[in-house]
């Protein structure tokens, strides 16, 4: 029962963001673009996922900017 493991990818932050800009600035889609990179799809979304997630949250500068008016 020898179970080989996977070796894990870690990919670069340049390649991580350069991967999400594909498919938003080209017709293809993200399954597409994944494969053609040769990364597994789910990796890419969760990559799409994770870029959106921390623009969405406010900056620490905002933040204080909301508490400090009155």
């Amino acid at each position: 029962m020898n179970q080989e493991k996977q070796k894990v990818k870690i990919y670069s932050v340049e390649f991580r963001e350069s991967s999400v800009k594909l498919p938003i600035d080209s017709a293809l889609q993200i399954a597409q673009t994944a494969r053609d990179l040769g990364i597994n799809p789910n990796t890419l979304h969760t990559s799409i996922n994770n870029i959106a997630s921390q623009r969405s949250k406010p900056k620490p500068c905002e933040l204080m900017a909301t508490f400090t008016k009155n």
